[in-house]
């Protein structure tokens, strides 16, 4: 599956030679020394501890190869301070790429990665090219290619695996597609970008991958069915729908705050701004700091001047849960906008809010 996303993606990708590639959730993937992608402008963009340890590689091998214009930058694709600010050496029109991003993504969250994308997309001109949004549909090719029919099978299992290992609920996004439900997973998805201002084209993957070096060890019947099944796995094409009236919202207001103290067992700790991967160490900081010099048995946020929490945030609280035991963390004070996070996630089961 990694393979066939990589080499269609690069493939479309590199007929938009006249752009810069800006690829979101870049991972440790070699895609910039790509050869169908190695003359265009290349911004890899990921959380820091992924960006500070490939860019000095990657960096190294371009300038062995000659290969110029290649930057790495730290993002949180839901803040768009982040996002806009990796663009700032950028003249031009831009082509977005995300693998494997949106699955990490719960609904609120790909709300927020829209709306970045769309105002980058109108200030700049491009599009946004992702297979994520037919995952479902290249995992069961693959499953079928090798397992035949005892694909649907394979997949319910994993579906409940990891339901039971999951801390919060696991719920159906936006953006999926679902080989099995097809029909309403497609209405879900067509009707949220609609809410989003995107409008959508979608090509079969099949026209971009001719051969899969991963299935060298198979059959050629196995083979010839992977790549004819990728006739109905797509890969979507978005840009910003002209059309669509935004409302006014304040992009710039992305710091973060955090202040913490505990007394007689109890902490009580203050929130500011977003809280999202880029800022969630901050706060896991702050509260161990407070813990080390006083162990708190209950935990009370005030989340009255928090403005958004992603997963990356959720996933301190729930730690910080974890550590004082449930139902000994209470959140105060939260807006409409993280009370429904905590609602769509299955944290309002665990936090006292």
């Amino acid at each position: 599956m990694t393979e066939t996303r990589f080499r269609a993606v690069n493939k479309i990708t590199g007929s938009y030679k006249d752009s810069t590639v800006v690829d979101i959730a870049c991972g440790y993937s070699p895609r910039a020394l790509n050869e169908q992608l190695k003359d265009m402008p290349y911004i890899g963009c990921d959380l820091p501890i992924v960006t500070d340890e490939i860019a000095p590689v990657i960096g190294g091998m371009c300038a062995e190869r000659g290969i110029k214009d290649t930057e790495y930058h730290s993002v949180d694709a839901t803040n768009y301070r982040s996002l806009r600010d990796a663009l700032n050496n950028v003249d031009g029109e831009i082509t977005i790429i995300s693998d494997g991003l949106l699955t990490y993504f719960n609904n609120s969250e790909l709300t927020e990665l829209c709306t970045n994308i769309r105002r980058l997309l109108k200030e700049f001109g491009g599009r946004w090219i992702t297979s994520d949004t037919d995952a479902n549909p290249l995992f069961m090719a693959a499953l079928k290619a090798v397992h035949g029919e005892a694909a649907f099978e394979d997949l319910v299992k994993t579906m409940n695996v990891y339901a039971e290992q999951s801390d919060t609920t696991i719920e159906v996004q936006n953006m999926t597609v679902l080989a099995y439900d097809f029909d309403n997973t497609m209405k879900t998805v067509t009707n949220f970008l609609r809410s989003v201002g995107l409008k959508w084209e979608r090509v079969p993957m099949s026209d971009y991958v001719t051969g899969i070096g991963s299935l060298a060890g198979y059959s050629d019947e196995a083979k010839a069915d992977y790549i004819k099944s990728l006739e109905n796995v797509y890969i979507w094409i978005f840009t910003p729908d002209e059309d669509f009236e935004e409302t006014e919202e304040n992009y710039e207001s992305d710091s973060f705050g955090v202040t913490a103290n505990a007394h007689g067992g109890e902490m009580k700790i203050a929130l500011r701004g977003r809280l999202d991967s880029i800022t969630a160490p901050q706060l896991l900081g702050v509260y161990e700091k407070t813990a080390a010099k006083e162990k708190a048995q209950k935990i009370v946020v005030d989340a009255s001047e928090l403005e958004y929490i992603s997963s990356a945030g959720l996933r301190v609280l729930l730690l910080m849960t974890k550590q004082v035991g449930e139902g000994n963390l209470s959140v105060t004070g939260q807006n409409e906008t993280v009370q429904t996070i905590f609602d769509q996630t299955g944290f309002s089961d665990i936090l006292n809010c």
